[in-house]
């Protein structure tokens, strides 16, 4: 009923009453965040039908789509925090960056991802889409991270993605973690391998697993 009543306002271009009923529903207890995120939200971006038209003229709904699950992503940031401060004190929690590559700006998926490395307790570095190299090897430097998080979802930029991964191992070492996501790897979960990956996550089930592993000083699964 929540999924049906949310993608109707959507439909509608009505981005207020979206984020009010998406909001409402965390507030109410009547969904939790990893849901709304599963369930509510990433189901209502791909969720796009045009029948037999062009679709590049409806690029302008994907991106006011795109727009309101980002609104009531960061309004959930709060309760982010609140929720991961409760695993924080458990061994095993990294510091994670995660970004998108250079040419990669589709980055929702890389952000609700990082909210889920939040909700697990590690400490998270979001630094975004379209990511130039010599601006992630800056902030390596810099924030001195753990595991590098990379979302991929143009499978043209997996060479890019390549490239990145063997920048970061020259920077960091083979000891630092590399995960992987995004729909570049969803019909061939080998890729991610292939170029450098330690881990490929698609789930919050899958960022549960890798905490659970590191909790147990295990160092890939």
């Amino acid at each position: 009923m929540l999924y049906e009543k949310f993608l109707w306002y959507l439909e509608k271009e009505d981005k207020a009453e979206a984020v009010t009923l998406a909001l409402d529903a965390l507030k109410n207890g009547e969904i939790d965040i990893v849901n709304l995120y599963t369930e509510v939200l990433i189901p209502a971006l791909n969720e796009m039908n045009f029948g037999k038209k062009d679709e590049s003229l409806y690029i302008w709904k994907e991106h006011f789509r795109t727009s309101v699950v980002r609104t009531i992503i960061e309004c959930c940031y709060p309760l982010v925090i609140m929720a991961g401060q409760k695993e924080s004190k458990k061994k095993g929690k990294k510091k994670v960056l995660i970004f998108c590559p250079s040419e990669e700006y589709h980055d929702l998926g890389a952000r609700m991802m990082a909210d889920f490395f939040t909700l697990c307790g590690h400490k998270t570095f979001y630094i975004g889409g379209n990511t130039p190299s010599i601006a992630l090897l800056y902030a390596m430097e810099h924030l001195k991270p753990e595991v590098i998080a990379m979302g991929v979802s143009n499978y043209f930029n997996l060479v890019a993605a390549k490239k990145t991964i063997a920048e970061v191992r020259n920077t960091l070492g083979n000891e630092v973690s590399i995960i992987l996501g995004g729909s570049a790897f969803s019909d061939n979960i080998s890729v991610a391998k292939d170029i450098g990956g330690n881990f490929c996550v698609s789930t919050y089930n899958d960022v549960v697993a890798i905490t659970e592993g590191w909790e147990k000083h295990e160092i890939s699964i």
